[in-house]
This record gives structure tokens, sequence and C-alpha cells, in this order.
């Protein structure tokens, strides 16, 4: 196997916030949007989203995601970037919350947000050297 560089990892934590990108494009879907789609809907003057921008994120984000973690599984192994891109993804998806949100969070959570953070860095630590 070939030795993860530092790059691997960069795309893995890239594929993480791909990941968290393409979750919240999720969100913002709106398939009644999609249905009477002008284009009108495509640039709104009320302050909204277009009713295609969370689609074009959805597409984009989603290949980028792919490609960098597929980039990453060439050196780094498979439950190794698995585990890490999926941890990653959530301490994302929680900072995502709290910072651009504004949702609340208690100690507890952040506790258990500092084991996940410490199981990557151990993966990360412990992965094979050679």
């Amino acid at each position: 196997m070939i030795k993860p560089t530092m790059l691997s990892w960069l795309y893995l934590i890239g594929a993480a916030a791909c990941q968290t990108a393409w979750m919240y494009s999720l969100k913002y879907i709106s398939l009644d949007g999609l249905k009477t789609l002008r284009w009108t809907t495509f640039y709104r003057l009320d302050g909204g989203l277009p009713a295609l921008l969370p689609w074009l994120a959805y597409v984009v984000f989603g290949i980028v995601n792919t490609v960098l973690l597929a980039s990453a599984m060439r050196t780094i192994p498979t439950t190794t970037a698995f585990a890490v891109w999926m941890a990653s993804t959530l301490v994302f998806l929680k900072a995502a919350d709290v910072l651009w949100l504004k949702m609340n969070w208690s100690w507890t959570e952040f506790f258990f947000i500092v084991l996940i953070t410490i199981g990557i860095v151990g993966l990360k630590l412990a992965g094979p050297t050679e």
C-alpha cells in the first residue's frame, strides 16, 4: 500500500466539508419550486434562494465529495478513511448548526464532539506508517 500523504488527509477533510455542504443543500431543496420553474423563480427579488441553487449545490458538492473521497482512499485504508470522513462530517454539521443556524448545544454534546475529534486524531496517528 502507498504511504498516506498529508494531501490525502486534506482530500479527506475536503470531502467531509463537501459532504456537509451537500447535506445542507438537501435541507433547502424545494420540489414544489422545481415543478413551477420559471425564469423569475431562478432570479428572485424577494430575497429567497433561487429554486435551482440548492439543486446545483446538490450536484456539485456531491460530485466533488465523491472525487475527493476516492482520491483519499487511494492511500488511506478504506475503514480509516470512511470513519474519519463520517466523523469529520458530523463535527462540521454540528459546527454549522451552532455557528450558521444559531442552534443551541449542551455541554454533553460538546463532550461527545470532543470524543469524536479525539477519535479522528487517533485514527490518523494510529494509521499505517509504511
